[in-house]
């Protein structure tokens, strides 16, 4: 018995090595044979997840059925020997207590219980036989078990399990052999392997059917969404996906994708106005200057006056036209990110000084002040930075009455540079401060007109600033005035 349980021994050592192997190395081998299928063909996400469902529960089912034939292989060895030991012990004491030893009833028990056994003598030959050709035990081929007790043998192609003993009855040895069939045992086990294969079979088709509904169900609304971004259209790019029946992560796909929705059409919107009102500021210097020509054309040129008046409109037109396309080309230079920005230490007190003293030159009309202009060295573009605050000072000029006040100062507040513009102007309504930066956005069509301006040298200001990563704060009140401070850190880093 000792022998038999280190064969048990050896054989579950081999099960689980055998297991732990196919347990680590069939799982990358289906995946890899199965990513290098996907890659030569086109399968749909459905059929994607469903296959790989139906490859992880196959394989969980097979490392399953594995175990449970193994399992009932085990026990019917088991029973098959108990019942043959059993057999043995039987025998046995029939010798013992039979002193007669009835051939028959040694027949009688080997009929009852199907076995076969034969008894040896000392010089090994046959004592009894429970065979009726009176011949010895013979097989076709015989598996040795490492153990002297039992054998498999195979005989007419059935197969045996032949079990040999020693046994003594009034000081004289005999041999017993018996040899049990496992025809039985092995119609169990091919029973078992076919319950276990038409179940696989129908568990398989039923997780195809079932996982590829599931699939379908619940990747609609990858179809619908799918469906619905295939009719967007420039001009259609108010249509959304519908995120109503939705509860998980694909409402929030569905959501993300609104949103950029949401952002395309107002970036669409947006350059539709910019090219309608860069179009509409470009038509109205190129109609004056048109009509002049016409006029000049006609009769205008032998008249000295007009001449004069047609020759000063054109060419004021013209600045205004290049203005304005130098003003665009700024604009898309730095929507491109290719607007140059030169980057020095420079004296920030200095460019205030410089713009305070030109502005002085140029504007007679107003008073122009400066309480204070701290020695600030400051690492920016400077260039840059003086056409934001002249942009700021032009604006403050424009819309301040004459004899007004425009103060310019610069300061430094808790580390960080505070540039402040204050007027006493018309200023600003509240419901347009927070579109004052917006593209060719003038607050009042008849200001602008007395004024002049396109509406773009707030939004390049606003680009300058925050190329230097500053802040702009507006405060502004009606027929009060309009204080504008730009904030930048003592050492900008761009």
């Amino acid at each position: 018995m000792s022998k038999l349980k280190e064969v048990l021994k050896k054989i579950i050592i081999l099960f689980v090595h055998t297991t732990k192997l196919l347990i680590t190395y069939l799982p990358r081998l289906i995946k890899t044979l199965f990513n290098k299928v996907m890659e030569k063909l086109h399968f749909s996400i459905t059929f994607k997840t469903t296959a790989i469902y139906t490859s992880i529960i196959s394989f969980i089912y097979f490392i399953l059925c594995i175990v449970i034939i193994s399992c009932f292989t085990v026990y019917l060895f088991f029973a098959s020997q108990t019942s043959v030991l059993s057999s043995s012990k039987i025998i046995t004491s029939m010798l013992e207590y039979n002193t007669t030893h009835s051939d028959d009833e040694l027949k009688k028990y080997s009929e009852i219980e199907n076995i076969s056994f034969e008894i040896l003598n000392k010089d090994k030959t046959i004592y009894f036989t429970s065979e009726k050709n009176k011949k010895s035990f013979t097989f076709d081929n015989e598996y040795e078990t490492n153990s002297s007790d039992f054998n498999m043998a195979v005989s007419n192609n059935v197969l045996y399990l032949v079990y040999n003993t020693k046994i003594t009855e009034n000081d004289t040895s005999y041999y017993l052999k018996i040899k049990r069939s496992l025809v039985k045992e092995q119609g169990y086990f091919v029973i078992l392997v076919s319950i276990l294969f038409i179940s696989y079979i129908m568990s398989l088709t039923f997780v195809i059917r079932t996982g590829s509904k599931t699939s379908k169900k619940m990747l609609k609304p990858i179809y619908d969404m799918t469906k619905t971004a295939d009719s967007i259209s420039a001009n259609a790019l108010h249509t959304r996906l519908d995120v109503v029946d939705s509860h998980d992560e694909l409402k929030e796909l569905a959501e993300t994708f609104n949103n950029m929705l949401d952002r395309i059409q107002d970036s669409y919107e947006l350059q539709n106005q910019f090219v309608s009102d860069a179009s509409h500021e470009l038509r109205t210097p190129i109609s004056v200057i048109q009509g002049y020509i016409n006029m000049l054309g006609r009769w205008g040129k032998n008249d000295a006056d007009i001449l004069e008046e047609s020759i000063s409109a054109i060419k004021g037109e013209a600045e205004n036209m290049k203005e304005l396309v130098e003003k665009l080309l700024f604009l898309a230079r730095a929507d491109k990110n290719t607007q140059k920005v030169e980057i020095h230490e420079f004296q920030l007190s200095e460019l205030i000084d410089e713009i305070l003293k030109e502005t002085k030159l140029i504007d007679t009309k107003h008073t122009i002040l400066n309480e204070y202009n701290e020695n600030i060295v400051f690492n920016g573009d400077r260039r840059l930075l003086k056409q934001a605050v002249r942009i700021f000072i032009d604006n403050s000029i424009k819309y301040t009455p004459e004899n007004g006040t425009i103060k310019l100062n610069s300061i430094i507040i808790n580390d960080i540079i505070n540039i402040s513009l204050e007027d006493t102007g018309i200023g600003i309504p509240e419901k347009d401060l927070a579109h004052v930066f917006d593209r060719f956005y003038r607050c009042d069509e008849s200001r602008t007109k007395e004024t002049g301006g396109t509406g773009l040298g707030l939004s390049i200001a606003k680009w300058i600033i925050e190329k230097h990563n500053g802040t702009i704060e507006i405060d502004s009140k009606l027929n009060i005035g309009t204080k504008i401070t730009i904030l930048l850190n003592i050492i900008s880093k761009i």
